[in-house]
């Protein structure tokens, strides 16, 4: 796991450094908006961990800019100033707690732990729009986060701005062919296991040789049970 540290107090950035580092997490330190506001734009951090008031931006605004280039970013402020109207919009747009300065390390480590236990979205990629919305519905109702496309275009664009714990593809999208398909999704996001489906018989055959066999995760054939689908996400998301 990778956190980044941003305050303009070089002492306090080195500290949580530290003690994050002791903890077995990556980190990345700067010490202004604009840098961190880069940073995210460069890398995917699974939280951030920043001063609310530095000089020229703010962490507040840094945050903004942040969700603009990554709307799934983690941001955690920390604020010695009781500035608690533009905090409170500040969460309102997704900021996931405010922390008062001096920070109370115990609860900071407890707080992140929790956050950096959760599992991102499920993405399911299937041309049929009736399809998506079921699927999409039942896995909600199961306790699953989804994230749905249409097209590999559009798998894209969500992968880069999500990282889906598990994918669900329908292996017949347009004129891609099945090995075309396993291809742009396993590149875009190579770690995400993959599950592929399809209403065709015998499509698992089809595609062998087309693409390496660890790349997928399972096969399933539709019509697909729900107790079968929910089995396979939850050892995905689980493992």
């Amino acid at each position: 796991m990778k956190i980044l540290v941003v305050d303009d107090d070089r002492m306090m950035v080195r500290t949580l450094g530290e003690i994050l580092r002791m903890q077995g997490w990556e980190t990345r330190e700067v010490h202004d908006g604009p840098a961190a506001v880069e940073a995210v734009k460069q890398e995917r951090f699974d939280a951030v961990l920043m001063d609310y008031k530095m000089p020229g931006m703010s962490g507040v605004s840094a945050f903004r800019a942040m969700k603009g280039a990554r709307p799934d970013v983690k941001v955690v402020l920390m604020t010695a100033f009781a500035a608690e109207d533009i905090l409170e919009a500040a969460e309102r747009e997704g900021v996931l707690r405010t922390l008062s300065k001096p920070v109370d390390i115990r609860a900071l480590l407890a707080f992140l732990a929790g956050v950096l236990s959760t599992k991102g979205p499920v993405l399911i990629v299937d041309n049929d729009a009736a399809f998506l919305h079921t699927m999409a519905e039942v896995l909600q109702l199961r306790g699953f986060e989804t994230l749905v496309a249409r097209d590999l275009a559009e798998a894209r664009r969500l992968i880069q701005s999500r990282r889906p714990a598990a994918i669900m593809l329908h292996m017949h999208l347009g004129t891609a062919t099945p090995g075309d398909a396993v291809a742009a999704v396993h590149g875009a996001e190579p770690d995400a296991p993959l599950i592929l489906y399809s209403g065709q018989p015998e499509a698992e055959r089809a595609i062998n040789g087309d693409v390496p066999r660890e790349w997928v995760h399972s096969y399933l054939q539709k019509p697909i049970a729900v107790d079968t689908i929910a089995g396979v996400l939850s050892e995905v998301v689980e493992s």
